[in-house]
């Protein structure tokens, strides 16, 4: 079975991978952090990293993410999915790290009159993306953002969560992916993963 276990950053992803590999049998596929764009001068935090930077990010951790996942082709739990980096840099592009609280979903997807090159490049990548996440995988698992970030200085603000959950969600929905939210402590989420690979 090929699982993604996807939702916004700080959902608590690796975490249930890392209960979960031995319980449900199935290895884990990670990608490698979104970081020090090739050819740069310096390196590059992805809070820096500009348009053109984050872009060749996006394109190099889902390259990275395909070839993680094909080492396992009889199954396995994908810590994200060909989907993540892309919504990550969608909302990142649109609206920032720090978006305002009135800020909604539809401010982020690129459109006529809503949206630079950056982001209308992003589209167009996320549609193919979205093409291959759903050959790969049998199901997504959603977790939802139910936690606080406990970072000292959180890297995104909490709307920048919800407004990321919102986008992969409304991504998947739109093309009638099949997806499974799991909710509530670690114990509740891992026995659901595990009657869900038992099913």
């Amino acid at each position: 079975m090929r699982i993604a276990l996807v939702g916004a950053y700080g959902a608590g992803k690796t975490t249930l991978i890392s209960a979960a590999t031995a319980r449900v049998g199935l290895p884990a596929a990670h990608g490698t952090p979104m970081r020090d764009p090739a050819g740069s001068r310096r390196p590059t935090s992805l809070e820096e990293a500009t348009e053109p930077e984050l872009v060749q990010l996006v394109v190099r951790r889902h390259a990275e993410r395909l070839l993680a996942e094909a080492a396992y082709p009889k199954g396995f739990l994908s810590d994200g999915s060909l989907l993540h980096e892309w919504v990550y840099a969608t909302v990142r592009l649109a609206v920032g790290l720090h978006p305002g609280a009135d800020t909604d979903v539809r401010d982020v997807v690129a459109g006529p009159g809503n949206g630079d090159a950056y982001r209308t490049v992003l589209d167009h990548l996320g549609r193919e993306f979205l093409h291959r996440a759903l050959t790969s995988y049998d199901v997504f698992v959603h977790l939802p953002v139910e936690f606080p970030l406990h970072d000292g200085t959180p890297p995104i603000a909490e709307h920048f969560r919800v407004l990321s959950d919102r986008l992969l969600l409304d991504t998947l929905h739109a093309a009638g992916a099949p997806v499974r939210t799991v909710s509530g402590p670690l114990d509740d989420r891992l026995a659901a993963l595990v009657s869900l690979t038992a099913a």
